[in-house]
């Protein structure tokens, strides 16, 4: 199924696969200038979302000495309980929210 669009800018109709890049067959300008904003947008906000949300867990370096080894262990440990038990918290509230 084909579809066609009117281009904003020259006002000439081009084939278009609804897709935020398609271009203009005679101009060359997008067809959906607003959707492609969007999605520039989104891409923009999924990357600095992934920016925010990572945690950080202490790295265990090979060339570390083995003193420092055994401490960032211990630290370590400590980060992967405190996620993991504000993780079930999480999930039970989830759950019993329904």
């Amino acid at each position: 199924m084909s579809a066609s669009k009117k281009c904003p800018h020259c006002g000439q109709w081009s084939g278009w696969q609804q897709n935020p890049t398609d271009r203009c067959e005679h101009c060359q300008g997008l067809l959906d200038p607003g959707a492609f904003d969007r999605q520039q947008a989104q891409v923009a906000r999924q990357a600095e979302e992934k920016k925010h949300f990572t945690v950080d867990f202490i790295q265990i370096n090979h060339n570390d000495p083995p003193f420092t080894k055994f401490y960032k262990s211990i630290g370590l440990g400590f980060q992967l309980a405190f996620v993991s038990i504000v993780s079930f918290i999480l999930w039970l509230l989830a759950l019993l929210a329904g």
